[in-house]
C-alpha cells in the first residue's frame, strides 16, 4: 500500500481505466481529493451533511465516468467540473422542491440524470390509479428514509439511487463493507416495520 500511495494521480487514473485494483486505486482517488470537494460545497455555503453527500455523488460521478476523461492530466479540472454540476443541479432541485412545494421523493434523488431506481411513477405504460399509488408509496419511502440514522440513509440512498454495489457504497463512504451490509440489514428491517406491506414492492431495491 506504501508503493500505491507514492503514484501519481495520472497513474491512478490509468490503472483503474485498466482494471487493475479498482478497489484500492479508487480509494486512493477518494482520499486524495475528497477534503478539496468537501471545501469546494463549504465555501458554496452548503451545510456540512449535504457538503457530504453532494461530495460522495461527486465521486460516484468520477467512478461511473472516468473512461470518459481522455487527458489524465486535466483530471483536477475535470473533477471540479463535475463538482460545479453537482452543485448546480442541487441547487435547482431545491428550486423546484421550494416552487411546488411538495415531498421530494426518494426515487428523485439529487435530481441526477443517471438515478439508478426506475420510475414506475410517470411509466406510460402504467395506467392513472397506479401511477398515483407508486407516488405515494414512494413520498412514503422518502419519509421513512428521512428517519434513519445519518449514514444509514446515505448507505439507502447510495444503493437505491445510484445502484452501487455493497463495496462500492463503502469506498465512497469510507466504511467497511461489513458496516454497509449492517446498515442495509437494520434499514431493511425498520423500514419494513414501519410501512409494512407498501416496502414490499421496494425490498427487492436493497
Amino acid at each position: 500500500m506504501v508503493e500505491l500511495k507514492k503514484k501519481t494521480t495520472e497513474e491512478v487514473i490509468e490503472d483503474l481505466k485498466q482494471g487493475r485494483h479498482r478497489e484500492a486505486n479508487y480509494k486512493l482517488l477518494f482520499d486524495r481529493f475528497h477534503d478539496q470537494v468537501f471545501r469546494f460545497f463549504r465555501r458554496k455555503g452548503m451545510g456540512r451533511e449535504d457538503c457530504r453527500d453532494l461530495t460522495q455523488d461527486v465521486f460516484v460521478s468520477v467512478y461511473r465516468g472516468l473512461n470518459e476523461l481522455r487527458d489524465h492530466s486535466q483530471f483536477h479540472s475535470w473533477l471540479f467540473k463535475i463538482a460545479r454540476n453537482t452543485l448546480s443541479n442541487e441547487i435547482e432541485r431545491r428550486k423546484a422542491k421550494k416552487r411546488e412545494g411538495r415531498v421530494l421523493s426518494l426515487e428523485e434523488g439529487y435530481g441526477g440524470k443517471d438515478e439508478h431506481v426506475s420510475r414506475k411513477a410517470t411509466d406510460l405504460n402504467a395506467s392513472p390509479m397506479e401511477a398515483l399509488l407508486e407516488k405515494e408509496r414512494r413520498a412514503e419511502l422518502a419519509r421513512a428514509v428521512e428517519g434513519l440514522p445519518p449514514q444509514m440513509q446515505r448507505c439507502v440512498r447510495l444503493r437505491i439511487n445510484k445502484g452501487l454495489s455493497i463495496t462500492e457504497i463503502a469506498t465512497v463512504m469510507r466504511i467497511s463493507t461489513n458496516t454497509v451490509k449492517a446498515h442495509l440489514h437494520q434499514a431493511r428491517k425498520a423500514l419494513k416495520e414501519d410501512l409494512g406491506q407498501l416496502f414490499n414492492g421496494t425490498e427487492s431495491e436493497f
